[in-house]
């Protein structure tokens, strides 16, 4: 059996690996934004940033929940052959999925473009982002492998740190070739996100060769019960980009721009719940399915001391210096300070609540989470749409921000009474 402080150890470190790949990346990701933005003006950002809520949506269709349930999977210890057997049984079936939702987005992007966000420039957008459906959808299930297999630095690069590094290189190279053409930003990405996909193609080879479909799962049972898992992920997808769709159906597109940046800059707050939480999340299962429930409850009491640590020291030095980060995009971008301080709130508690949804997940109470999520959504939804005309983006903030808070305190009051006493 593996000691506790031999876990606290892993998680300190891989977490703190992962953290500091998140950190790489959100530091690229800035700088994307910020050239985007210096190069392009706030109407590019925000149609970057609906290409990207447009992505997020489509990958999670074609996925299904299938990542979250390959992690789970794989975690369990002595089933990696039958894990194995299943993964390449069920590939064929995601990549169908996601090469489907890309043609249609292809197709029919002049007409989302112009009918629904009512911005026809954004249709050559919506169109470099089609193929990235594809890329991204076969990566994150890659990733998920390697996550179950607590490979988790590659899974942090991939995951998190990888996809605007690369990104940036690519649009660094972009702006000294092309300069004028701001579709460039949508093309760095999609190529960006296909070269992870190979490096991921290339480790996954390594790791899973030779390959085999001999598994004792069936891929009709594996998908059904990940669809809660899918349900849940849906939810997830939802409240994170309704107010970026919602606010680009109903405000122009430096708006959106604007609000981009804010959100980007509050999700600092919690880059330790998700760095951490991709360690702890095998860590669970396979501490639940071998009855361990000392190891269990030390984990999350243990990784949610760190979030909370982490997390209030990056909400104060945001509250501190928020008028020197929001004016380095420029001057415009102060309006967007309000919406930055309630972004901000949100984040710190689902921070300092704790990796809730993996509790759930990886115990098997998936569809507890996902009616939480369902009613978060319908909030978050609800205040979207009453908030988005006379408040704009602070309205879209603040329904954001409630229905977040709403989903982590719900779901810690059920951890507690529920799987916490009877664990």
């Amino acid at each position: 059996m593996i000691r506790i402080g031999d876990d606290f150890s892993e998680i300190l470190k891989k977490g703190g690996t992962a953290l500091f790949l998140r950190i790489l990346g959100f530091l690229a990701g800035y700088l994307f934004v910020y050239y985007t933005v210096r190069f392009f003006g706030a109407e590019t950002q925000g149609r970057i940033s609906l290409s990207f809520s447009v992505l997020m949506i489509a990958s999670l269709i074609s996925i299904l929940g299938a990542d979250v349930n390959f992690v789970k999977i794989f975690a369990i210890e002595n089933n990696f052959n039958n894990a194995k057997g299943l993964f390449i049984k069920a590939y064929p079936f995601f990549i169908g999925g996601a090469a489907l939702l890309g043609t249609v987005l292809f197709v029919f992007s002049s007409w989302i473009s112009t009918y629904i966000f009512k911005d026809p420039e954004l249709a050559p957008f919506l169109q470099w982002t089609a193929p990235c459906i594809v890329l991204y959808t076969l990566m994150l299930i890659n990733a998920s492998v390697f996550r179950g297999l607590r490979m988790n630095t590659l899974y942090a690069f991939l995951f998190n740190g990888g996809r605007f590094i690369f990104t940036l290189l690519f649009f660094g190279l972009f702006v000294w070739l092309w300069k004028r053409d701001a579709v460039i930003t949508a093309a760095a990405h999609t190529i960006a996100i296909g070269t992870l996909f190979v490096i991921s193609v290339w480790y996954l080879k390594k790791h899973l060769h030779p390959f085999t479909k001999q598994t004792h799962y069936k891929v009709s049972s594996f998908l059904k019960d990940s669809f809660p898992m899918f349900l849940s992920a849906s939810m997830i997808v939802m409240l994170g980009w309704t107010d970026t769709v919602v606010l680009g159906i109903y405000e122009e597109s430096n708006v959106v721009g604007m609000y981009s940046v804010a959100l980007k800059i509050a999700t600092v707050v919690s880059f330790s719940l998700q760095a951490v939480d991709s360690i702890l999340a095998p860590k669970l299962s396979n501490a639940y399915y071998s009855d361990n429930i000392i190891l269990f409850k030390s984990l999350i009491k243990f990784s949610t001391l760190i979030n909370a640590v982490i997390s209030i020291v990056s909400v104060l030095g945001i509250f501190l210096f928020k008028d020197f980060i929001l004016n380095l995009f420029g001057p415009e971008f102060i309006e967007a300070t309000i919406a930055l301080i309630i972004l901000c709130i949100g984040q710190l508690f689902n921070s300092i609540i704790g990796p809730v949804g993996s509790i759930f997940q990886m115990t098997g109470h998936q569809k507890v989470f996902q009616n939480i999520l369902v009613i978060s959504f319908i909030i978050n939804l609800t205040l979207n749409l009453v908030l988005v005309k006379p408040y704009g983006i602070n309205g879209v903030a603040f329904a954001t921000a409630c229905s977040l808070i709403f989903s982590k305190i719900a779901s810690a009051i059920y951890v507690k009474k529920l799987i916490w006493k009877t664990s």
